[in-house]
């Protein structure tokens, strides 16, 4: 824990002195709400709606977003490889697990302020959620946030290169965006596209935070995006302590 602490503290102070980060990382969803979220209301999907239901259905996916934009956390990481900082802390007694859940947390803070800015933004626009609602959705971003830093922590230990690690993110990132029903409801899409959405686990935590927010608890989307996040967050932990390690050899 003091390992976890005082890395943490070093990322956390790092990431203070370029705070133009967490500006950036909130601009692509306010701009979906304010932009995008609007046209909402002349489709089918929010014709019959009050501005309210809209956002209680599109800032979900929104939360969604933010939490997978965590995959992008290495390209400053590849960096801190190339000048040997890595390296440096590798021959500290420091456990590899602390050295990746301090990384992470420093993330999962960032995620974490720029999700409630961006609920008290909604919250102007109409949002009308149950608290615990909330609750619930914040910790499966969190584990979204947790399991896409790992990840890209991951990634970045085994190609070392910002080239490199661009290419594979972004290969990866649009597809399971556009498949999980961020923008709108995976039910507006057509069968084969529906299908496709099946594999991917972010259809599942999509689906599960509209559920939150609309209160439905004990909908069985609620236990399956809980469960495969979990399993894939635990995943990913592994995944980057295994590639320190593999560095360390």
């Amino acid at each position: 824990m003091k390992d976890i602490y005082l890395m943490f503290m070093r990322h956390l102070k790092k990431s203070l002195r370029q705070p133009i980060w967490l500006i950036l990382g909130l601009s692509q969803p306010i701009l979906y709400l304010i932009l995008y979220m609007p046209l909402l209301k002349n489709t089918g999907v929010g014709a019959a709606s009050a501005t309210g239901e809209i956002v209680k259905m599109f800032v979900p996916g929104m939360l969604v977003i933010m939490g997978m934009g965590a995959l992008f956390a290495g390209f400053s990481f590849v960096d801190e490889i190339r000048q040997g900082i890595i390296a440096r802390w590798l021959v500290t007694p420091t456990g590899r697990v602390g050295l990746i859940l301090s990384l992470v947390l420093n993330q999962i803070l960032t995620l974490f302020t720029q999700s409630c800015i961006l609920l008290v933004i909604a919250l102007f626009l109409g949002l009308n959620v149950p608290f615990m609602g909330i609750v619930l959705t914040m910790i499966l971003i969190l584990l979204i946030g947790v399991t896409m830093s790992s990840f890209s922590y991951a990634i970045s230990l085994s190609v070392k290169d910002e080239g490199v690690l661009a290419s594979i993110t972004n290969t990866v990132y649009l597809p399971i965006m556009l498949l999980s029903g961020i923008m709108l409801p995976i039910s507006l899409a057509p069968n084969w596209m529906k299908n496709m959405a099946l594999f991917n686990p972010f259809y599942y935590v999509v689906e599960a935070s509209r559920s939150l927010f609309a209160g439905d608890y004990s909908n069985m989307m609620v236990v399956k995006g809980f469960a495969i996040m979990m399993g894939f967050t635990l995943l990913a932990v592994w995944l980057a302590v295994r590639a320190l390690n593999k560095m360390t050899a």
